[in-house]
């Protein structure tokens, strides 16, 4: 089963397979640090008065973190963390994609998670997705438009991920002006 192997392979790595913790910090951290990320968030998400960045804002195991009101249980953003181990200093030259499970489209997409909001006209909950390196010095992210754009024009697709010996189901964004670059010290 798929969710075996990603627990085999990630424990070589952490004991907890989905404990993030130290990419949510890092979010946090570049957030603090990297002017380029403030900007990047702040043309993306606005600036609404009164925010924090809450763990877990759908309930455990589903999105990372969320944007949140700090007085009332509004979310004006979803963001999505993890690490690509593979990936030290420099982004490695053979891959040309970001990839977005499949399975992250249901925070988006008209699900459980967003129905009311997309059938009363609204456009959903704004989502950006961020991967950094093995280091969490470095950080590639998109956003929910991107990949909307890369799924309606390259679809789903099966592909092969050799560290799991599995295949598991992406979205293959390319790795252009829509995916955004930021580094800290």
């Amino acid at each position: 089963m798929l969710k075996d192997k990603v627990r085999e392979c990630a424990t070589i790595d952490r004991v907890d397979p989905y404990d993030d913790t130290a990419e949510r910090q890092a979010l946090r951290t570049f957030l603090k640090d990297c002017p380029e990320f403030q900007q990047y968030w702040a043309n993306y998400f606005g600036t609404p008065a009164h925010t924090k960045i809450e763990d877990d804002p759908l309930g455990k195991c589903k999105v990372d973190l969320g944007l949140m009101c700090k007085t009332y249980y509004k979310i004006y953003g979803l963001i999505e963390v993890d690490i690509f181990h593979s990936w030290e200093f420099g982004f490695p030259a053979n891959y040309k994609y970001f990839h977005v499970l499949e399975r992250k489209l249901k925070y988006f997409l008209p699900s459980d998670y967003n129905s009311e909001t997309l059938r009363l006209g609204g456009s959903g909950k704004p989502y950006i997705t961020c991967t950094f390196n093995r280091y969490r010095n470095q950080m590639c992210s998109t956003t929910k438009e991107n990949i909307v754009k890369c799924l309606h024009k390259y679809g789903v697709q099966e592909i092969y991920m050799p560290k799991i010996d599995a295949y598991d189901r992406v979205i293959r964004c390319p790795l252009d002006e829509n995916v955004f670059w930021f580094g800290i010290q």
